[in-house]
């Protein structure tokens, strides 16, 4: 295997196949009472990189809404710029 290969191999942790979708949503926290629109750039089952468009501070938990799904609670894992990857909670 080329170094290169080793490289992209090493640098995909996922445990789960990420496909690629662009889709609005929206992130909803402050006790419902905040709201910030973002899109999803990629997906599993497990959690989403999200793009936000401006760079912000976001809380460390918070609900993600996509029309026509019910709202996924996420715990925010990483931000760079104005990308973050979210891990999606169980629900209670």
């Amino acid at each position: 295997m080329s170094t290169m290969a080793l490289d992209a191999a090493s640098s995909n942790r996922r445990e789960q196949v990420r496909r690629t979708v662009i889709k609005g949503a929206r992130i909803v926290f402050n006790d419902r009472k905040s709201t910030l629109d973002c899109r999803i750039r990629d997906m599993t089952a497990d959690g989403a990189r999200l793009d936000i468009m401006t760079q912000q501070l976001l809380p460390h938990e918070f609900e993600l809404q996509l029309a026509g799904t019910p709202a996924r609670r996420c715990g925010l894992c990483w931000a760079r710029g104005t990308f973050v990857g979210v891990r999606f909670l169980e629900t209670a």
